[in-house]
């Protein structure tokens, strides 16, 4: 496995002293990326039950996009 950037940043890390090592940074950073993955679930599920409650009848998703400000 090949980390790159990833290694980098977590020796930048070290030396910072945010972590003891280079292992704990990325058991850090693992469990970060566990918890946005619960998040996302979460998310998924809220979005089908509102899908599924039929409060969205008649909503045009095209009209909604168009409506919305470009980003910058």
């Amino acid at each position: 496995m090949s980390l790159g950037s990833a290694k980098a940043i977590g020796q930048r890390l070290v030396a910072e002293g945010r972590f003891d090592n280079l292992s704990e940074a990325c058991r850090a950073g693992l469990r970060r990326l566990e918890q946005d993955e619960r998040v996302v679930d979460r998310l998924v599920a809220l979005g089908a039950a509102g899908m599924a409650s039929g409060i969205d009848d008649g909503f045009d998703i095209d009209a909604f996009v168009d409506a919305m400000p470009a980003e910058s």
